[in-house]
């Protein structure tokens, strides 16, 4: 110690404020509770800055203590900020997420899906009778997954007229398709009788892809 040092007096100041400096820095990363410690942080600040003015002109003793206690306040505060930033990245990216899987899941992506990671090839609607009269019908549908990971859909395929009215609708439900892989349907394998007919000339086309 300093022998300058001998009787004078200890500025309090700097003290608490490395006292509720290093609180701080311990609190900043944790998420909201990363709140109180920047309010911690700027009270650490300003009990630093009391203890330099206090210890201008070595009048008391403890300006190392106060140096000490600002720059863990500023750095305590710093990390508040930059943790927050994170934090809300974090939380808007997720939410996005959880956004897009949503309107995924409700067929909103359909045009996103068709193009990036599903293809969806529909072969000619066919109409074969059997020996008692009765049509069996049948509309291919190959579905390949152009993406690298396993994924499930609902794909709805719907038939219109020349017209563009809906004549019928059919689900294909394609679960777990493995990456780049591709797997083959039927769509249309009931139809009602009165439709057969209408169904022969009509248009098939997908209205709608779900991703689950």
């Amino acid at each position: 110690m300093d022998k300058s040092d001998y009787g004078k007096k200890r500025s309090i100041s700097g003290v608490i404020g490395l006292v509720i400096a290093i609180t701080g820095l311990v609190l900043s990363p944790v998420p909201i509770v990363n709140n109180f410690a920047f309010v911690l942080a700027l009270i650490a600040i300003i009990f630093a800055i009391v203890g330099l003015v206090k210890t201008k002109g070595n009048k008391m003793k403890g300006r190392n203590t106060a140096i000490v206690a600002l720059v863990i306040g500023v750095l305590a505060g710093a990390i508040v900020l930059g943790s927050q930033a994170f934090y809300g990245n974090e939380i808007n990216k997720l939410g996005k997420d959880l956004q897009t899987s949503t309107d995924k899941a409700s067929g909103k992506k359909t045009n996103e899906l068709l193009g990036k990671e599903l293809d969806v090839t529909l072969d000619v609607f066919s109409v074969t009778p059997d020996e008692y009269g009765y049509n069996t019908t049948s509309l291919p549908v190959k579905v390949t997954n152009k993406t690298s990971s396993t994924k499930s859909y609902t794909i709805q395929v719907e038939a219109v007229d020349q017209n563009g009215t809906r004549l019928a609708e059919d689900t294909v439900s394609v679960n777990n398709l493995g990456g780049k892989q591709a797997q083959d349907f039927k769509a249309f394998q009931y139809v009602d009788t009165g439709k057969v007919d209408a169904l022969k000339t009509a248009k098939f086309k997908v209205s709608t892809v779900s991703q689950y």
